[in-house]
């Protein structure tokens, strides 16, 4: 056995001095013991032959983990469209501190990254295991909450307008033959299907993957409307589903120039910048349910414009209109325009969220209150929670008075 010490980033204290600056934790650490955590003073990246751009879920598997933990409360200016600037709170040195203790610990399992904005800065920055600056980490059902948001940017660009969320589905999409499709389709409204409440209704349960690879895109929605069960007010009431989002890309993509893909690469994800992979479904449109990866600062900048009523960088990249709507709290806690709605504790307090979450411990959250957006990714068996546990215990509260 041997001793180490690493340093961990940390802000000036707020006196100004230097003390606190560096915080130096010395680990016993184990020959046999790889996952034991150092932390790293180096911003952590992809090797130089790993491509960004090809990082899918199975590639993303075979990242080695980090030998140590990098976190920093002063992150790094990477000209990359995020301001940053200082998290020095009073109790902010103790917090990265047990923070680190707790990860080390596996109390959130299988945590990756940790990102903070708060009043137009990025002020907390850490990756451990998988996590990387530059490296796409898979966001599962986030692509839903992404799949919002690329319609919020075709509604800011005026392919159609929030008042369009109530027209039926089937009105948007020329080729149905509506002399086929069964009852109660017709009544399916896109605001429906951004609730989780279009009704579609299958006795198979594979069927909508059995027939996508034969059935390409409103082929493919023409099935499903001729094979799905009577729609009616009981069954459109709330079903977590993949084929509802896939509704709302199909509208985008017969009403953007080119397809879908093409406008999430030049309208959404170039706007925000940052390597990114967005896999495609059989049926020939991009993958709704789950499929995305995006590097946590990406997920960042993309929680940055909800939470400024869809602005970004000075810039009206999302529909006003439309973000209003999914930052609404009167709606109640819920599962709403494909945002989770709700309210966590922290510090001894309620404190009003609207996330996206995904699989594995997926979570792209904003805290309007505290004007403050956090990201956080995993790689968890189940524990989808854990890693925003993680900023509620030991990052929320040294913003809340």
């Amino acid at each position: 056995m041997k001793f180490s010490c690493k340093s961990i980033v940390l802000p000036a204290s707020p006196s100004g001095t230097c003390r606190g600056r560096r915080v130096f934790l010395f680990t016993l650490l184990a020959a046999l013991a790889p996952l034991d955590i150092l932390p790293a003073s180096e911003l952590p990246r992809l090797s130089s032959e790993l491509n960004p751009k090809t990082q899918t879920y199975a590639a993303q598997q075979k990242i080695p983990y980090l030998a140590e933990a990098y976190l920093s409360g002063s992150p790094e200016d990477l000209n990359d469209g995020l301001p940053v600037g200082t998290l020095n709170l009073p109790g902010a040195e103790e917090a990265f501190n047990n923070l680190l203790r707790d990860d080390k610990a596996g109390k959130y399992s299988n945590l990756d990254s940790i990102l903070l904005w708060h009043d137009g800065k990025l002020v907390f920055e850490m990756y451990n295991r998988r996590g990387r600056v530059d490296g796409p980490h898979y966001a599962m059902s986030i692509t839903k909450t992404l799949t919002s948001i690329t319609l919020a940017r075709a509604i800011q660009m005026q392919l159609l307008t929030v008042a369009d969320l109530d027209r039926p589905v089937i009105s948007f999409m020329p080729a149905i033959d509506r002399s086929k499709i069964r009852p109660g389709v017709e009544s399916i409204t896109l605001r429906n299907a951004l609730y989780m409440q279009s009704g579609l209704r299958f006795g198979d349960k594979n069927f909508t993957k059995s027939i996508s690879k034969d059935y390409q895109r409103q082929d493919y929605f023409q099935l499903l409307f001729e094979n799905t069960q009577l729609v009616t007010t009981e069954s459109k009431k709330f079903k977590y589903t993949g084929t509802d989002p896939s509704m709302i890309m199909m509208i985008v993509d017969l009403l953007a120039p080119g397809t879908a893909q093409e406008f999430i690469a030049k309208e959404v994800v170039e706007k925000i910048g940052g390597a990114y992979h967005w896999g495609n479904q059989t049926c020939g449109l991009p993958k709704c349910g789950a499929g995305s990866s995006f590097t946590s600062r990406a997920l960042l900048k993309f929680g940055i414009a909800v939470i400024q009523n869809g602005k970004y960088n000075g810039r009206q990249l999302l529909s006003e209109d439309y973000i209003k709507l999914v930052m609404d709290r009167k709606k109640g806690e819920g599962y709403f325009y494909h945002f989770h709605n709700r309210q966590k504790r922290a510090a001894g307090r309620d404190v009003f969220m609207v996330s996206g979450v995904g699989a594995g411990g997926q979570h792209m959250a904003t805290f309007p209150d505290l004007n403050l957006v956090a990201v956080a990714t995993a790689h968890n068996k189940g524990q989808i929670n854990l890693p925003l546990q993680a900023v509620l215990e030991h990052l929320l509260p040294l913003f809340i008075k």
